[in-house]
């Protein structure tokens, strides 16, 4: 009989204990997937601090640096059907406004993101926008003097600079948007001119920002059309480059201050495995704390929420010194008009 009641206790108590931790299991949702175009080295501590936060497990898929962003953007479009990540993160943010208008993206806005500035924000919500990165010149400051740089993105195509340029690819990443907001800002015949003047001027097309920089730094080229962030991590390196911040002033004199900011963006896949998880890691990720991070990282974002400035380091006093905060661009209509510009840019500049 004791037998008897000791086997019933011991089922009992197992029923008990699976029941728990079952349900312990069911209230922790993950693991989470998610599609990553930011630097690796960046992005996976910053998930790995989620994790540590949450108990949700993070499974990151990574874009190479030849295709930034670009090569995730067509497998999100390829799944739209039978989505596989949970969570999109983009170290821009013309190809996430490519996905949203194309039904890719869910409507979600996080509560941690309450306080970024609306224009950071997609009036459907379907994405959140923070973390800046401007485009600039690397140039080494032991060989071209700061008199001697140059004050504009037009003057590239100029015959004086033949031989002493370089850019990542133009239909990948933030150079693909760059040419984008340029053919928004000055035209479709504008930009082709000034195309045509960069495969005139034997510009030097490298696989990525990064390399664009280290080209400079290795003394194989002068000036390296860039980020931000990939200037600043070569600084710390050790590197003898620095950055220089042209305006968009138009080819024929129209006058448009300020440099191009581009900004990472958070969004949800539409009918990805894990809503809650999904949920959860992209209040995460757009929180000030996440901003705070990359604020501090080797890339060194510039925060676009209010007063976020003040606790910058001196990379960031340095660039906002250099030159204003500006955004003279409209993110939208950059993102229409990145598949014209793709074609001009394969019609003229890599034919």
């Amino acid at each position: 009989m004791t037998s008897t009641v000791s086997r019933v206790f011991i089922h009992f108590s197992f029923i008990l204990v699976f029941a728990m931790t079952g349900s312990a299991r069911a209230e922790t949702p993950g693991p989470v997937t998610i599609y990553c175009s930011a630097d690796e080295a960046i992005a996976r501590p910053i998930l790995a601090e989620f994790t540590k936060q949450t108990g949700i497990e993070v499974r990151p898929m990574f874009d190479t640096e030849a295709g930034k962003t670009t090569g995730l953007v067509h497998r999100l479009l390829a799944e739209k059907g039978r989505p596989r990540a949970d969570v999109w993160w983009s170290s821009e943010i013309f190809g996430t406004i490519q996905l949203a208008d194309a039904g890719v993206l869910a409507a979600f806005v996080p509560e941690s993101a309450k306080d970024i500035p609306s224009e950071y924000r997609d009036p459907k919500q379907r994405w959140t926008a923070f973390g800046l990165r401007g485009r600039v010149l690397a140039y080494n400051p032991e060989k071209t003097p700061k008199d001697k740089l140059p004050k504009t993105w037009a003057e590239l195509a100029r015959p004086e600079y033949k031989g002493r340029i370089a850019l990542a690819n133009p239909i990948f990443g933030t150079t693909r948007g760059h040419m984008a907001a340029l053919g928004t800002l000055w035209g479709e015949d504008e930009l082709r001119k000034y195309l045509v003047g960069l495969r005139n001027n034997n510009v030097r097309v490298a696989d990525g920002n990064s390399q664009s920089v280290m080209l400079v730094a290795r003394g194989d080229i002068e000036f390296g059309a860039t980020d931000t962030d990939d200037v600043i991590a070569a600084m710390a390196r050790g590197d003898k480059v620095e950055m220089c911040f042209p305006a968009l002033d138009a080819p024929g004199g129209k006058s448009i201050p300020g440099t191009l900011w581009i900004p990472n963006s958070i969004a949800i896949v539409a009918g990805g495995p894990d809503d809650a998880a999904a949920k959860k890691l992209a209040a995460y990720l757009t929180s000030a704390e996440v901003e705070q991070t990359l604020a501090k990282s080797e890339s060194a974002n510039l925060p676009v929420r209010a007063g976020a400035l003040r606790e910058a380091n001196a990379s960031f006093a340095r660039m906002v010194k250099a030159h204003r905060l500006s955004q003279p661009v409209d993110y939208g209509a950059v993102a229409a008009r990145l598949r014209a510009t793709d074609a001009l840019v394969k019609e003229t500049l890599l034919r």
